[in-house]
């Protein structure tokens, strides 16, 4: 069995990232609030990935110890129990788990973006055409995955059977199904990316906002890369360490690009400068209300309306991602191991 990252090692670099992932997660949020007074759907949905994240993170410490156990047995560096024994029923249960909140964490990020691209480039039909391609393409693979989960071993009814899991011809079987579930993971992840290409490509802006802009949603690429690098490290050596090691990175970077996108307002001087006066904003209106405590129900509602009448228009000038001029013109369109 390879050492080279002990189970403690394992734990702090998936908590550290973790920990890095709320953060940035709870930056995202305060950021969107107070650029566009309110959340929105993509918020829902990166803070329902960010939830199964933590719940995976818990997953993957409890499910450690059983990875490294049935690692010594397959290097027959430990006497294997009976087959009776409930310690196999417990593995597979958690590597059950552990697979199937991988799946929730990577598409939930995956419906972030598209929910995203959604709100700041509805204006054109060809671009809803794609979007709706990419929605249905994403969901669909996303049930492909939890079904050939619940199906690794064969039947539904040998899920929890480890001398069938562990039989040379299911293994064979789920060495494909790795490559496959990489296939759908990666493929899918390209067609997000690709979605906000076109139309960044299309916005009348300078050449370095355009690059800064591709930058940005490009960093998807990472989660793909690392995808890649855990299926051929699961191939090749299987080793506890390298798999764990690749599938900690692999969902916690995915939920940290996701916050990313929200942050480029921090990059420019003049998006800083927004951020700050809106705050400023934000804290002299409280303080304001403090004092007149009879007009606050009306303040709230004259907030709620103008955040409603603008719209998505807000949310997208709040980015800086388009000119004007374009939005005036816009349509309005009614696992062998644990660590998988």
């Amino acid at each position: 069995m390879d050492n080279s990252v002990s189970v403690e090692g394992l734990n702090a670099l998936l908590w550290t990232l973790t920990a890095v992932a709320i953060v940035l997660s709870v930056g995202r949020f305060t950021i969107r609030f107070v650029t566009a007074g309110r959340f929105h759907l993509d918020d829902a949905s990166h803070l329902l990935s960010l939830l199964l994240l933590i719940g995976l993170a818990a997953a993957y410490t409890t499910g450690f110890p059983y990875s490294v156990r049935i690692a010594r047995i397959s290097s027959k560096q430990e006497v294997p129990p009976p087959l009776t024994d409930p310690f196999y029923r417990e593995y597979l249960q958690l590597r059950l788990v552990v697979t199937l909140l991988v799946f929730m964490v990577l598409w939930s990020v995956k419906a972030t973006f598209l929910i995203f691209y959604r709100l700041l480039f509805d204006v054109s039909r060809t671009f809803i055409r794609m979007w709706w391609a990419a929605v249905a393409l994403v969901f669909a693979t996303f049930w492909v995955c939890i079904g050939s989960t619940l199906t690794l071993c064969g039947s539904a009814s040998d899920l929890y059977n480890f001398q069938i899991c562990s039989s040379p011809e299911k293994l064979l079987a789920i060495r494909a199904t790795y490559k496959y579930w990489c296939a759908l993971n990666v493929g899918t992840d390209l067609i997000v990316l690709a979605l906000p290409l076109v139309m960044i490509y299309n916005l009348q802006l300078r050449r370095t906002q355009k690059a800064t802009l591709t930058l940005l949603f490009s960093l998807g690429l990472l989660v793909a890369i690392v995808d890649i690098l855990r299926t051929v490290e699961s191939l090749q050596s299987g080793t506890f360490s390298g798999v764990a090691l690749w599938s900690s990175l692999e969902v916690t970077i995915a939920v940290i690009v996701a916050s990313l996108p929200l942050y480029r307002v921090l990059i420019t001087r003049k998006g800083r400068r927004n951020l700050l006066s809106r705050l400023s904003m934000e804290r002299y209106k409280h303080m304001d209300d403090d004092k007149s405590p009879g007009t606050t129900e009306r303040r709230f509602l004259d907030t709620n309306a103008g955040t409603e009448k603008s719209g998505k228009g807000t949310f997208r000038n709040d980015l800086e991602t388009q000119d004007s001029a374009v939005w005036e013109r816009r349509e309005v369109v009614p696992l062998a191991h644990i660590a998988r």
